[in-house]
């Protein structure tokens, strides 16, 4: 009785850590203040380690970034995901019914990030997932135990160009006199 529950408890741990599934954020390094710019969320080898023929039914990441620099505009979630944030909680948080099936694809888009840089200096945006602590969050695979990701990608947010505000003070100052003209 003991060695079956070893060799059932080596076999869990082995399907477990031959899960390879990733997520990646990618998109611009740096932006400036009053800039808007995106980050795509992707799993990279989303089948690798998993059972032939699994299937992926839904995602849950939690979202972290400093919200003194950056605000959150939307979320786009990838063509065939279910928006589930209301029911999960999470803004970023999606299902497939039926689920995404193993097709060879070496990545799978999850959805598409936007934000307003409200201020400079060195920043990132992170994705996590915790399953021991919240259900919802993870990749949630049809024939495999739920897997927690991770990713952040690093931003350098700088002030606009003195040469923007000229441009922009320009631009106002012949506004003004195209209005005077008018009146």
């Amino acid at each position: 009785m003991m060695i079956k529950t070893l060799v059932a408890a080596l076999i869990a741990a082995g399907t477990l850590s031959a899960q390879a599934a990733t997520v990646s954020l990618s998109g611009n390094a740096s932006a400036a203040v009053g800039q808007t710019f995106t980050l795509d969320v992707s799993l990279l080898q989303p089948f690798d380690g998993e059972r032939a023929g699994d299937e992926l039914l839904a995602f849950g990441l939690a979202l972290s970034f400093d919200s003194s620099l950056l605000k959150l505009l939307g979320v786009s979630l990838a063509d065939g995901w279910s928006d589930d944030s209301a029911f999960t909680g999470l803004v970023l948080s999606g299902s497939a019914f039926p689920g995404v099936v193993d097709a060879g694809q070496t990545s799978l888009a999850l959805a598409t990030l936007s934000f307003e840089v409200l201020g400079s200096g060195n920043t990132s945006v992170g994705v996590i997932s915790d399953s021991a602590s919240d259900f919802n969050q993870g990749l949630l695979y049809a024939m495999a135990p739920t897997l927690d990701v991770q990713a952040s990608h690093a931003l350098a947010l700088a002030v606009p160009e003195p040469g923007s505000y000229a441009m922009m003070l320009a631009g106002l100052g012949l506004l003004s006199l195209a209005v005077r003209r008018r009146g």
